[in-house]
């Protein structure tokens, strides 16, 4: 009789009934970790987590130790040991040469490693008989897999460190041979099987392929993983000029893909490790991790810190006048992505064209099409900035002149940004149509790449999109997935920004109590971020609908009054110029006549989408 493995299901239900129906879900999982449906590995399993406190029992309750591992029961492994004991001599070398490959392993992997003289399927065949291989296909070739994952590492574990050793290098050094046209496909593998053979400097030469062709597909966590991995392989080596190089650049690279991914921290402790070896590899190569470390601390807002790093930059590489091509492209990122960026978001936008001035000649004359992108992009948000964000056709011309640059050969990430921008910008304009468009077309490559906080900021102006439009069912739907892009990126701004829109849509909802305390708890929110913000009008209006409705006009003036205030956003002329007038009423006494105003100035900006 033929035993076929338990469902997932079964399996829950069998802890449960070993443990308790009422019990955590995490300590089920924990329990069923890796058994593969077999009945006795798991009952094993429940006692193993016993014996060694990885599973408690306090105040009637199961709850997971600080011990748990993944190891495997010492009765499991004592039992498969003894199955594989018993085998052949042929059929124990196999299984043991299997295990290095894997759970799942072709049979030409396996035979690379062995050494059977044409007795391998013999082998294998009785491996599948004895019920601990299982043959998964035939097509394009043999490919078995080990019927339990406890069986591969119990089998493993059971060998000695030279026998691993020496199996894990052929399995690379076969592996290589024959994969000499899809090397980068198989990386990862490599990598593992050279570090296991005792080969750390080919085996982070493959690491840092794989982990270069999982970031540059967008596999994050897989790229992050792999970095490490590699830079865990160099600080086990001699501290040599060789390995101090790899180590900067893998830590370059993590670092890079950290910032895209919202991990600021890291990617700034990543930075620093890199420059506490950059010494022997000279000031370009310094120069370059200050310019990073620069945009982490900037993405973090901490500008003092990213002008010190952009400072230090400029300071290594020396002269404009005698850079190189390679020079010259630092430094207009250092002016362009650097310190521009910087002044924006400081809103200091005098600085930034000045900035921009200076780089525009090096720009014409040697600037990449990745350069003519961030100046241009840098130029339109420099002049919004300057403008309050009365976008004009100008602006928007320099927007798309970037969006043409960066669709010359720009990576990924940085079209995303600059699709944004545009994006960004029509909504001020007022072209809400062409602002969702490009909204959305930069959210389909952010959700593609992983950027966090460009995401965050596509929900953000996503929903402001349909606020304006009054689409009150967009804005529902949108607002809280906004709030939360928000508070994943850890940017509080766009949580306050969401939070407005939520107040807005207490208003139209007619919930006047809702409102106050969501308008409230923006204002308060972006009054504690570093940026200054400026579109608090998105939570204003409602406030002082409300406030006139309450009869709470001295309230509602005071409210109408911070609309004004730079660096709020310019309202149009008309309904500036009627705000101004409820000032003007106001502080002549005339309280009804304010009221009145404040009225039609609200009436106004809901007309032409500000309210």
């Amino acid at each position: 009789m033929e035993l076929f493995p338990l469902p997932e299901q079964a399996e829950r239900e069998l802890a449960r009934a070993l443990i308790g129906e009422d019990v955590d879900d995490s300590v089920v999982e924990a329990v069923r970790a890796s058994v593969d449906g077999n009945p006795l590995f798991l009952e094993e399993r429940f006692s193993s987590l016993l014996e060694t406190g990885a599973l408690v029992r306090d105040d009637n309750e199961w709850r997971l130790g600080e011990t748990l591992e993944a190891e495997i029961p010492e009765v499991l492994e004592r039992l498969i040991r003894s199955r594989v004991d018993r085998l052949g001599q042929h059929q124990r070398e196999a299984i043991m040469a299997a295990s290095v490959l894997g759970a799942e392993f072709p049979l030409s992997a396996l035979s690379a490693v062995t050494n059977f003289n044409g007795e391998l399927q013999t082998a294998v065949a009785g491996l599948c008989s004895a019920r601990l291989v299982t043959e998964v296909r035939q097509f394009p070739e043999p490919a078995y897999r080990f019927r339990h994952a406890l069986i591969q590492e119990a089998t493993y574990r059971g060998m000695l460190r030279s026998e691993r050793r020496q199996l894990h290098a052929r399995a690379a050094w076969s592996l290589e041979a024959a994969s000499t046209d899809r090397l980068e496909e198989v990386a990862a593998v490599l990598g593992h099987h050279f570090a296991m053979a005792g080969e750390p400097e080919r085996a982070v030469h493959h690491l840092e392929v794989a982990a270069d062709r999982a970031a540059s597909v967008f596999a994050n966590d897989e790229a992050i993983a792999l970095y490490r991995t590699a830079l865990g392989l160099v600080a086990e080596q001699p501290t040599t000029d060789a390995m101090a190089k790899v180590g900067v650049e893998l830590r370059a690279k993590l670092a890079e893909v950290q910032l895209h991914t919202g991990r600021h921290g890291e990617a700034r402790e990543a930075l620093q490790e890199a420059l506490g070896l950059v010494g022997p590899l000279g000031p370009f190569q310094a120069a370059r991790l200050h310019t990073r470390l620069g945009r982490v601390e900037m993405a973090d807002h901490r500008y003092e810190s990213a002008l010190a790093a952009f400072d230090g930059a400029e300071d290594l590489l020396g002269d404009p006048a005698k850079h190189d091509q390679a020079a010259a492209e630092l430094w207009l990122e250092i002016q362009l992505d650097g310190r521009a960026q910087l002044h924006y978001w400081r809103d200091e936008p005098e600085r930034a064209a000045a900035v921009l001035d200076t780089a525009r000649p090096v720009v014409d004359a040697r600037g990449s099409p990745l350069m003519r992108q961030k100046f241009y992009s840098g130029l339109a948000l420099q002049r919004a900035r300057e403008q309050r964000y009365r976008v004009d056709e100008e602006i928007l011309a320099n927007s798309r002149k970037a969006l043409v640059a960066a669709r010359q050969g720009s990576p990924e990430h940085e079209v995303a940004w600059t699709v944004f921008i545009l994006g960004f910008l029509l909504l001020w304009y007022g072209d809400l149509a062409e602002a969702e468009e490009q909204l959305r077309a930069s959210l389909a490559i952010v959700d593609r790449i992983g950027d966090v906080v460009l995401r965050a900021r596509c929900l953000c102006y996503l929903n402001v999109t349909a606020l304006r439009r009054h689409d009150v069912e967009a804005v529902r739907s949108l607002a809280p997935v906004a709030m939360a892009a928000g508070r994943d990126a850890e940017y509080p701004e766009y949580v306050a920004c969401a939070m407005a829109t939520k107040a807005w849509l207490a208003w139209r909802d007619q919930r006047d109590e809702d409102v106050v305390p969501l308008a409230t708890a923006a204002l308060e929110l972006w009054g504690t971020t570093v940026v200054r913000y400026s579109w608090y009008w998105l939570c204003l209006w409602p406030l002082i609908a409300v406030r006139l409705s309450a009869g709470e006009i001295d309230e509602a003036v005071a409210a109408s009054r911070q609309l004004l205030l730079p660096p709020q956003q310019r309202l149009p002329d008309e309904l500036e110029s009627t705000l101004l007038s409820v000032g003007t009423a106001w502080d002549g006494g005339d309280r009804q006549g304010a009221a009145d105003k404040l009225a039609a100035a609200l009436h106004l900006a809901s007309d032409i989408g500000y309210a």
